[in-house]
């Protein structure tokens, strides 16, 4: 049978909460108000949500932070100062300007920064009524020279399961180009209905699953009051997606899982949803959605997915395998997959090496190993996932790394091809070992239940039926990704931080796989070997200009 992940894990939570409450005397136990609801008091800083910079390109980037007003301003509009520059004490600014910001986009600043130079570093800060916010660092991506890149991969942050020390290794890395979300960056659930918080002190804000566009507000002020939060996103550029629980469990684009008709209309919840994340997220808004491509110059092309509210068709149940193979269904939406067919074959003809699709749920075929089959998954959406290999083996597209969260666990997997039989319509088909000319990598939660929490769980990876092509797993622990590139090689390294239950900044390597260029096959590469590359020291902290 197959068991839904929300129940799976919840089952998990609860246990997890109550040993909390008995270990974890004298923690805050009252209910967090939100950062930004109330005015600022006298002598507060306006800048309580910390600064952000994401969606770089060669030349520009996305500059972000939201102004906590007074009341006299709730109704009216905020003059903001920002200014970018060569050196944390910007004696060297490149770039200055203002604007107002007001209720509409509850007060949060976005600024696109141009005429930047190609893989440089930067610092950037806002100034409002003479008072500086924090000075935060970013990174162009680099140019046609482009020689490597290097950046974390996360997901899955639930801030009533726990600390974000996946964030807080992050913050102290100085070896990394950016950082990429891939969703699943917040939950919307009251506490106690997916994480209780009580033991902790991070109980959700608003109490309540959140449903309208301030609940949303209120919610993503919540996620950005965390410090290891703030301090990451203060440290490195982030590229974002949403997955599900930015808007509801199991979300598609006619509904979710977790939304009822006594909570409204789904279209104007998810519309809120949207609206929330482009406000408070450091993300280019985009006529046609949150898909989109970044350029790495010739050594990759990053390409994001939108797998949940744009095209995807309600998933059918675990055990409905001709509903999973039905043709007419979609994951992507019809749109959606031709741009990808076609950013991929461009990548190719191009010549550039790495095609990386950074998207929410797992690609590869994954029978047993989360019921039956996981319906949420590409094994859920088989004709979506059998048109784009058809079209990588028609187009001669290879190199492909795919980047996922989601399922609250550690994977290094490698594709099978059409002709393996593994992505067929049935539930029992040979597992051949052909590979597709791709490789997928799928990051830990940072703070969620990992997937082995709960027995349930365990057993199912146990009794799953071999598959060759899965090189790796941890079902146990909360961590992150860091993937490196260079023309001959990709390399994923499987980092784990300390227990979620307690703050740290502490956190191992534990695996590492490449992939080396046309061979779409994962090899184990030795810790502490020459290919493999650690955090150094934090040399170019921001201070105040």
């Amino acid at each position: 049978m197959a068991i839904g992940r929300r129940r799976l894990l919840q089952a998990g939570f609860a246990g997890a909460a109550a040993a909390a409450l008995g270990s974890a005397p004298g923690c805050a136990l009252r209910a967090l108000s939100h950062p930004g609801a109330a005015p600022r008091g006298r002598g507060e800083s306006p800048f309580q949500h910390g600064v952000a910079s994401g969606d770089p390109l060669s030349d520009r980037v996305i500059l972000w932070t939201r102004v906590s007003p007074k009341a006299s301003e709730l109704l009216g509009s905020v003059h903001v100062d920002w200014w970018i520059a060569r050196d944390p004490e910007a004696k060297n600014v490149v770039a200055r300007g203002f604007l107002h910001v007001g209720p509409e986009r509850d007060f949060t600043v976005k600024v696109d920064a141009e005429g930047l130079e190609p893989g440089s570093d930067y610092f950037y800060g806002f100034v409002v009524e003479g008072i500086d916010s924090p000075v935060g660092r970013t990174r162009t991506l680099a140019g046609d020279d482009a020689a490597k890149a290097r950046f974390a991969v996360v997901s899955c942050s639930n801030h009533p399961h726990g600390f974000f020390n996946a964030y807080a290794c992050i913050a102290r890395r100085d070896d990394l180009d950016l950082v990429v979300h891939v969703g699943d960056y917040l939950y919307e659930y009251g506490n106690s209905g997916y994480g209780d918080g009580t033991a902790l002190g991070r109980i959700p804000d608003p109490l309540h699953e959140i449903v309208s566009l301030e609940d949303y507000r209120r919610r993503h002020a919540l996620y950005k009051s965390d410090p290891d939060l703030q301090a990451a996103h203060a440290r490195h550029p982030w590229i974002t997606v949403w997955d599900d629980h930015e808007s509801a469990n199991d979300s598609w684009a006619g509904g979710a899982q977790n939304h009822s008709a006594e909570e409204g209309d789904w279209n104007a919840r998810r519309l809120a949803a949207i609206r929330a994340y482009h406000e408070w997220m450091p993300i280019r808004d985009l006529p046609n959605g949150i898909f989109r491509s970044f350029r790495i110059g010739s050594l990759a092309d990053l390409v994001m997915l939108d797998t949940r509210l744009h095209g995807r068709d309600a998933r059918v149940d675990g055990q409905d395998h001709a509903g999973a193979a039905d043709p007419a269904r979609s994951l992507l939406g019809a749109d959606q997959a031709a741009w990808l067919e076609a950013r991929l074959s461009d990548s190719m003809r191009a010549g550039t090496r790495w095609r990386v699709v950074g998207q929410q749920v797992v690609f590869a075929p994954m029978r047993g190993f989360f019921g039956e089959f996981n319906p949420d998954a590409w094994d859920g959406y088989r004709e979506s996932r059998r048109r784009l290999l058809a079209c990588m083996e028609r187009e001669g597209i290879d190199d492909v790394v795919l980047l996922t969260g989601d399922v609250h666990s550690a994977w290094a997997l490698e594709i099978p091809d059409l002709a393996s039989g593994a992505h067929g319509p049935g539930g029992s088909e040979p597992m051949g070992e052909g590979r597709s000319g791709a490789v997928e990598f799928v990051a830990p939660a940072v703070s969620s239940a990992p997937f082995g929490s709960h027995p349930a769980a365990r057993e199912l990876v146990e009794k799953a039926p071999p598959a060759p092509w899965v090189r790796y797993s941890n079902i146990d622990e909360n961590g992150f990704l860091i993937v490196e590139l260079t023309p001959d090689r990709a390399l994923a390294e499987f980092w784990f931080s300390d227990s979620v239950k307690r703050r740290s900044a502490d956190c191992r390597l534990e695996a590492a796989f490449e992939t080396r260029a046309g061979t779409s096959r994962l090899v184990p590469v030795p810790l502490g070997s020459s290919s493999m590359q650690s955090a150094g020291p934090d040399r170019s902290r921001p201070s105040r200009p």
